[in-house]
């Protein structure tokens, strides 16, 4: 009775819960305890549809799911994708329920940072002790919670410094999002301390993770993995911890190590999508084809009914099909792209990013059934748009990779060179980039070096404009490095244009003609399209974190 009184008066009499779970019985109970609990209306549902559609219709103050429902839809994708679409709000109580208790199952929810995880069959004082812990937090954090949903992350992240600083109720609570707030905004030093300040309360793999994020965001890579590599001693299933180092071992061109980290997160979480996807992705690029392939397919065979499918998946596998002559296989990766194309939902850039897809997709159709014209009227099409700012590295490689297919079948290609050289001059801003465009180009050596003569390229113009800045002609640098950067769009260019300018801007004349076509280059490049198309993602959970608007 004690915890009714707590719950009731948090409720209200407006209170709203959501219901989702493939069984009418299990549907029918739950929502019974919960108008037992005080909750004022309650709305039961089976299928994922049903919830978008209740979500987006209004607010809830309790969302319990079940991990896996009969439609196929996880719980956590769902979940996932109602908080990216904004219909989700951090001030909801999420819980979620299962049949399973294996350790994969609880291993996901755990670092998905919900409000709570009961296993069927449960007593209603489990139920009760969730919900009333959950609203506990909430209610505690309830100003941190709204600023985020507004917003207003300085706010946000000082009232989580100050319930840190003061070891405030819920005080871990608010130093994990806090930590997050803090690395977004190169607070390093103040999520350092967040993270150790937890570590030495509790020992919780969340924070040591965090740490490892700190000192990757700082460049401090052999620390990162030193902090990783201890975390997985002591948490050898810890899926997020083989994420970071994954990652760590791929930005620093070590295939083969970050091909193992991201196999052992997969066999933890074998039902996350965005998982499956990484490791067939990077198996393909890694040259690991046979790997490649089974991953692919896994990742399509989890994924492809979820909104966080990506259809690069697809494409990837049509080049596995094309190079293992499977033309069967590679005409059902087409008609999954076909199929994605009839979704009205998908529109504008997402579309024209499909179709590009789905033309390179017929081109390698067309080549595997001996149609070489064909596929190479399909890249031509597609490399129309090299230079519009909408493509991006992604679509280069793609493009490369039937560019030499094409020329390697002896296709009719006198354009090719020239493609590939404008794709090197605008895409190679790193030798990890360019040497992720060389593996596209299989069997096609010359391309290759096309590539890597563009990125020397590259960088011996970035050298030059250094040596100018040195030598204290910082106009000249600016000048030099704006215009090759118009001429190549290539993003690092524009980027060591701009760190020229802010640092000796006040040495520069004319400075604001320099910076203002800085800014109309963003535009061109594609830069500015893609901050914006990430805004409007909405969110994200790095690995070990939790998800922030």
């Amino acid at each position: 009775m004690a915890h009714h009184s707590l719950i009731k008066p948090r409720f209200g009499a407006q209170s709203r819960a959501l219901v989702a779970d493939s069984y009418q019985t299990a549907r029918s109970v739950l929502a019974a305890q919960l108008r037992a609990l005080g909750v004022d209306h309650v709305t039961q549902c089976g299928r994922a549809g049903e919830v978008r559609q209740h979500m987006a219709a209004r607010s809830y103050d309790v969302l319990v799911c079940e991990h896996s429902l009969s439609d196929g839809t996880q719980g956590q994708d769902l979940i996932d994708e109602l908080r990216r679409s904004g219909h989700l709000g951090l001030g909801t109580v999420v819980l979620m329920l299962s049949s399973l208790a294996s350790y994969q199952v609880v291993a996901q929810v755990a670092e998905s940072a919900l409000d709570g995880f009961v296993i069927k069959p449960y007593a209603v004082g489990d139920l009760e002790d969730r919900v009333l812990r959950a609203f506990a937090r909430k209610e505690s954090l309830k100003d941190i919670l709204q600023a985020l949903d507004e917003q207003r992350y300085g706010d946000s992240l000082a009232l989580c410094e100050q319930r840190f600083r003061a070891r405030g109720p819920h005080w871990t609570s608010a130093a994990r999002l806090g930590a997050e707030l803090a690395i977004r905004q190169g607070q390093m030093a103040l999520a350092s301390a967040m993270f150790e300040a937890v570590i030495a309360d509790n020992a919780v793999p969340w924070a040591k993770l965090g740490i490892a994020r700190v000192l990757e965001a700082g460049d401090r890579k052999a620390e990162a993995l030193s902090t990783v590599e201890g975390l997985l001693a002591s948490e050898p299933s810890y899926a997020d911890a083989y994420d970071v180092m994954g990652r760590i071992h791929a930005e620093q061109g070590q295939f083969g190590a970050a091909i193992h980290a991201y196999r052992q997160a997969v066999k933890i979480t074998p039902h996350s999508v965005a998982r499956a996807q990484k490791f067939g992705i990077l198996c393909h690029y890694a040259g690991e084809a046979d790997e490649a392939t089974a991953a692919l397919e896994h990742a399509i065979a989890v994924g492809s009914a979820s909104p966080h499918f990506d259809h690069q998946t697809l494409l990837l596998l049509s080049v596995c099909r094309y190079r293992s002559s499977d033309l069967d296989g590679l005409q059902a990766c087409r008609a999954h792209l076909d199929t994605a194309l009839d979704n009205p939902a998908i529109d504008g850039l997402r579309r024209e990013r499909l179709q590009r897809m789905q033309a390179l997709a017929v081109g390698f159709e067309r080549l595997l059934g001996g149609d070489t014209p064909g596929a190479s009227a399909s890249a031509a099409d597609v490399a129309r748009a090299l230079m519009a700012p909408p493509f991006d590295a992604e679509a280069a490689t793609n493009l490369l990779a039937l560019v030499s297919a094409a020329a390697a079948a002896g296709g009719a290609l006198p354009q090719a060179a020239g493609w590939v050289r404008e794709a090197g001059l605008r895409f190679c801003v790193s030798k990890h980039a360019t040497e992720l465009l060389v593996r596209a180009c299989d069997g096609m050596p010359a391309f290759a070096d096309l590539l890597r003569t563009a990125h020397a390229e590259i960088s011996e113009a970035t050298r030059q404009a250094l040596s100018e800045g040195l030598a204290g002609r910082h106009r000249q640098a600016a000048e030099t490095l704006v215009g090759w950067a118009e001429r190549t769009l290539n993003t690092k260019l524009l980027e060591v244009a701009e760190a020229t300018l802010t640092r000796y801007q006040g040495r520069i004349a004319g400075a604001e003609e320099l910076q203002a076509r800085c800014v109309a280059l963003a535009e061109r490049n594609g830069r500015a399209l893609r901050q914006r198309l990430l805004a409007e993602a909405g969110g994200e959970t790095p690995p070990g974190g939790v998800w922030l608007p």
